[in-house]
């Protein structure tokens, strides 16, 4: 092995040295070979020939059962909407953003309830009670989540400001690998 001594023209600076690397250097993940563990006696599974239905057949007269619940995508997107909906809701952004997160056919019933919220927001912190505490931010207490089919999730979301509790619905969609809301209700 021969290494290589750098000294720098211009200055007293300590002398660089380029050592080359060693024959033995570990092997990238790339050139690895799979390593399989199967003991003798290991019994393997043979996952071809049960496969799981997707959802349990539902007898006459009685209705499917909808598994609470949702997929992590499904999560992400309703806690996008949830957060944007909030930030409309305390005036931070304008309502028109929940525009792009709306399917275009729903999208106009969308902002009309973020705008009357919104107003309704605003109402509650120009009339402040004698006693009562001034209405804050709007925050969330509650976020429930259900994925009646796949492609689609419901959501219910418990909402706060000052004293007053209010709840929000919403439904939203999978369309084009995108998630969009169809449905927005502030109760």
């Amino acid at each position: 092995m021969r290494s290589v001594e750098v000294v720098p023209r211009n200055g007293p600076r300590p002398p660089i040295r380029l050592r080359p690397a060693p024959q033995y250097d570990p092997p990238f993940d790339d050139e690895l070979s799979p390593e399989v563990w199967a003991p003798v006696h290991q019994l393997a599974f043979d996952w071809s020939a049960r496969e799981r239905p997707t959802s349990l057949p539902a007898a006459e007269g009685t209705r499917s059962s909808v598994v609470a619940g949702a997929s992590g995508d499904a999560k992400l997107a309703v806690r996008r909407f949830v957060g944007t909906c909030v930030e409309v809701l305390n005036g931070y952004r304008p309502p028109a953003h929940l525009r792009r997160l709306a399917l275009p056919v729903e999208a106009a019933g969308v902002v009309a309830q973020a705008v009357a919220g919104a107003r309704r927001v605003a109402e509650l912190r120009r009339t402040v009670r004698p006693g009562a505490r001034r209405a804050g931010p709007v925050g969330v207490l509650r976020l429930r989540l259900c994925e009646p089919r796949p492609g689609a999730v419901e959501a219910t979301v418990l909402l706060v400001t000052g004293e007053r509790t209010w709840a929000m619905a919403l439904r939203l969609e999978l369309h084009q690998q995108a998630w969009a809301a169809t449905v927005l209700r502030l109760i």
